[in-house]
């Protein structure tokens, strides 16, 4: 019985997904004045490369501004800020951090420095390992309107969409997976040219049912907020310290303005990311990133809790229900590669089955780990941070 209703539970959730991937949110030529920032930290090797992106943008060079922060940078960081600083072809404001936060712990404490400088209405974040689309700035604007409270893109791992060893495929896969689910939560509440909100087709009462269920995560390094929400909540200091300080800053913005977090697979609005390359650093992102369960949204509730079922419940059917879990396994592997296509065939990437299916068995591998740190309180480490 319990496996007839997972079944039931999982065409369920693969249909709500497929069809919110089908919808996209409707776009704004405007080109406000705009803030971006970038806290970089030990980032010597990837830092130019990374201005120069934000520095070529297609946006009018006018109508934005670069903040830069070296925050506790041990390497040639700082030097490299200062020198593009000095020569940038757009007003650049370079902030050093060399004193640890006792409050604000890690990448938060730049952060909410930086942006404590921001006076535009829209500030535009990503990291000093990222480089970004020439039309970043141009498309991540054009999402806002009065309804929406902030944007976040497409993150790609790597340059080259199928290099690396399978770390960093597996990394590419992942992004492709969970953003995907992001965008179809996102998209169930997009007013797509000609329709309405899915929501507003629903009886008044249901919509209230489903209100509080709006997604409220994505990720920082491809993020646009809107700092007049910002403000109101009072900022990261407000808010306290947070290892996955992106996902609590929208989650307190969604959820004090009721506006929509707007989540894009727009290949235009891409933003390329340098993948961990050992074993060891990507455990050690993931399990910063499982921190999440910290941070309390009634959606993400019911996602961290569909993937404790489909990685954890399922597997272990095997011993008590072997036909019913096999079942399941098989249902979770036709939809996770029905929802990576489809979000690959929307970004244009290149993903093959092999991965999809060596990423099925990771997960499982993964979100194990994952419960057991959790239960034992595994320390984070993060640039050489223990937390």
């Amino acid at each position: 019985m319990i496996g007839i209703v997972i079944f039931a539970l999982l065409v369920f959730t693969a249909a709500i997904i497929i069809f919110g991937l089908s919808r996209e949110w409707p776009k704004h030529e405007q080109t406000p004045l705009v803030t971006v920032v970038v806290c970089a930290r030990d980032e010597e090797e990837r830092i130019f490369d990374c201005l120069m992106s934000l520095a070529t943008q297609s946006y009018p060079a006018d109508r934005y501004r670069l903040i830069v922060v070296n925050h506790l940078s041990r390497d040639r960081t700082g030097e490299i800020l200062e020198e593009f600083t000095r020569n940038a072809p757009i007003p650049t404001r370079l902030i050093h951090i060399n004193e640890p936060d006792e409050e604000l712990k890690g990448k938060v404490h730049a952060l909410a420095v930086a942006l404590d400088h921001v006076e535009t209405e829209l500030a535009l974040i990503t990291d000093g390992d990222c480089i970004v689309q020439e039309n970043w700035i141009r498309t991540l604007v054009s999402y806002f309107d009065e309804n929406i409270v902030g944007v976040g893109g497409l993150v790609t791992v790597g340059l080259d969409d199928a290099s690396g060893n399978w770390v960093s495929r597996m990394q590419h896969v992942d992004h492709r997976y969970y953003l995907g689910i992001l965008a179809a939560f996102s998209g169930l509440r997009a007013p797509s040219p000609g329709k309405r909100p899915l929501r507003n087709l629903l009886p008044k009462p249901l919509r209230n049912i489903l209100s509080p269920f709006r997604p409220s995560f994505c990720i920082g390094n491809n993020l646009a907020i809107r700092m007049s929400t910002y403000r109101e909540i009072g900022g990261y200091r407000a808010i306290g310290p947070s290892l996955i300080e992106d996902y609590a800053l929208v989650n307190a913005m969604v959820g004090k303005s009721r506006k929509q977090l707007a989540v894009v697979l727009d290949p235009e609005a891409r933003v390329f990311t340098t993948p961990e390359e050992s074993l060891r650093g990507l455990w050690r992102q993931k399990r910063r990133w499982a921190t999440g369960l910290n941070v309390f949204s009634p959606l993400s509730t019911i996602l961290f809790s569909l993937i404790f079922v489909m990685r954890i419940v399922i597997p272990w059917m095997v011993l008590f229900d072997p036909l019913a879990a096999l079942a399941n396994l098989v249902l979770v592997v036709i939809g996770d590669i029905a929802i990576i296509r489809l979000v690959s065939h929307k970004t244009g990437d290149s993903i093959c089955i092999r991965d999809i299916i060596i990423h099925e068995i990771y997960q499982i591998v993964l979100n194990h780990a994952l419960l057991f740190a959790s239960l034992t309180r595994w320390p984070v480490i993060w640039k050489g941070d223990r937390y």
